[in-house]
């Protein structure tokens, strides 16, 4: 891993771990060599960290402004450092982010399915949960799409930028955009239920094989969705001709979608000194009170021993594959140069949810969840300064139990909450078979000098990959 000191406006270096597990050097630009990008805010500096990898950067007081965005996807990624370059916070990135991946990640995260986030206002130094899971609510178990209006709340809590400019990405991503490595997995393995539908047919499998990494995918109905969304707003689906839509097609009262509200509630928290460890609070079983429960069975242990009673605890296998499936999940997180804090978890109930397209929408139809085990979002906070010291959000493959992403999270957040531990060696000790994938940000503060140092670490089996973004301040 390479270590940059950012003491005055440097272009940034990052190192990548690949295959043998060997740090390569490699410049930085748009992400991968070095840039740098003159806008009316200032220069920008960009470091990215690609899967698998890390960045870590230091600076102090006076020194360039730095943000972190991370996603299970890369182009969602890229498209949270444009954000950030154009002067977005946590909210716009993470909202344009979530966009994006509904169309470069169907699989996962969609328009009619939805998520859970642990957002962290640095302003009025407050951590929230915001709940707009998919849950039940057609025939056959078809989920009340949630995402619109959790990710329009979201940006509204901690964002600034119009609601347009976080759509337009995923709009233009929608026209056409390769395929990334993390969805070629995803249709492959979902080749013959996306096969028994005819529009997803034609959009996935359009010579009868799955789409590889790197092929072009055009999704012009998805495009024209967006456009409504861009335009309409939230309306679009709850109130509008995409809610009209959804509805006929999965079954659901339209009266059902246009009532549905993301909910806002506080946190399941971890006091540790001045700091706190914040889960996801929600009214299903598997909520954060499970999650803080593991987290102070382990927490007094010796650190080689967590990650096992954290598994025990929670019921997680311990070895990547479980016979209680999971809906697989997608995560994001950003740390924004203002220390707001966002981290999420998405699904759409199934791969690529019911595998059925809404007619005339480009949208899939979700499945609904009745928990959180596809995904654990959690940030570590300190409420007295307003800053966020970890962000992170792990998802479960689909086939490794509803406890693999808690317990992905938790055996991230452990050493990095008590031992300080860098985001490189953390990802290092995680055994490359166990349950879920963590993809997180971790800082540490020096109280002598000031300096903050900060890593993003993301498992290699997610095909995730971070930035790091440094604007003038």
């Amino acid at each position: 891993m390479t270590e940059t000191s950012l003491l005055g406006l440097r272009t940034v270096t990052s190192s990548a771990h690949r295959g043998t597990g060997q740090p390569v050097k490699m410049p930085v630009r748009a992400p991968h060599s070095t840039r740098r990008i003159w806008q009316g805010l200032g220069a920008i500096a960009i470091a990215a960290s690609l899967v698998g990898g890390c960045v870590n950067a230091k600076y102090r007081t006076g020194a360039p402004a730095q943000s972190f965005v991370a996603a299970d996807e890369p182009r969602a990624a890229e498209i949270g450092r444009d954000i950030i370059a154009q002067g977005g916070k946590a909210g716009d990135a993470a909202t344009a982010m979530a966009m994006a991946m509904a169309v470069t990640l169907p699989s996962r995260v969609g328009m009619t399915g939805g998520g859970v986030c642990v957002v962290f206002d640095a302003a009025k130094k407050e951590t929230r949960t915001l709940d707009f899971l998919p849950r039940p609510a057609g025939a056959g178990g078809s989920a009340l799409p949630g995402f619109l209006r959790g990710v329009y709340a979201l940006q509204a809590s901690t964002g600034s930028m119009r609601w347009e400019q976080a759509v337009v990405p995923a709009e233009q991503l929608a026209r056409s955009a390769p395929v990334s490595r993390a969805l070629a997995r995803d249709l492959a393995d979902s080749a013959a239920r996306l096969s028994a539908d005819p529009e997803a047919r034609r959009v996935f499998l359009p010579t009868g094989a799955p789409l590889a990494e790197g092929a072009a995918l055009s999704q012009p109905e998805l495009a024209a969705s967006l456009s409504q969304v861009r335009r309409s707003g939230i309306a679009a689906m709850y109130g509008g001709p995409l809610g009209g839509a959804v509805a006929q097609a999965a079954a659901i009262d339209p009266a059902t979608i246009r009532g549905f509200q993301p909910r806002w509630t506080g946190t399941a928290a971890v006091p540790l000194g001045i700091v706190s460890m914040h889960f996801a609070q929600l009214p299903e079983t598997d909520n954060g009170a499970a999650l803080a429960a593991a987290w102070n069975a382990a927490a007094g242990l010796p650190s080689d021993q967590r990650a096992a009673r954290v598994a025990q605890a929670l019921g997680a296998t311990g070895n990547g594959a479980s016979n209680s499936a999971s809906a697989p999940g997608a995560g994001l997180v950003v740390i924004d140069h203002e220390e707001n804090g966002v981290a999420c978890s998405f699904t759409m109930g199934a791969p690529f949810g019911s595998g059925r397209m809404v007619p005339g929408t480009g949208l899939l139809a979700a499945r609904g969840v009745d928990g959180a085990g596809f995904g654990a979002p959690g940030l570590l906070t300190n409420a007295i300064v307003g800053r966020t010291q970890f962000a992170g959000a792990a998802s479960a493959a689909g086939n490794d139990g509803p406890a693999a992403a808690p317990a992905a999270l938790l055996t991230a957040a452990l050493p990095a909450a008590l031992d300080k531990e860098p985001g490189a060696a953390i990802r290092a000790s995680r055994a490359a078979n166990g349950p879920g994938r963590a993809t997180f940000v971790t800082c540490q503060t020096s109280m002598e000098s000031g300096w903050k140092e900060c890593q993003i670490a993301a498992d290699p089996r997610a095909h995730a990959l971070g930035i790091l973004v440094e604007t003038e301040r």
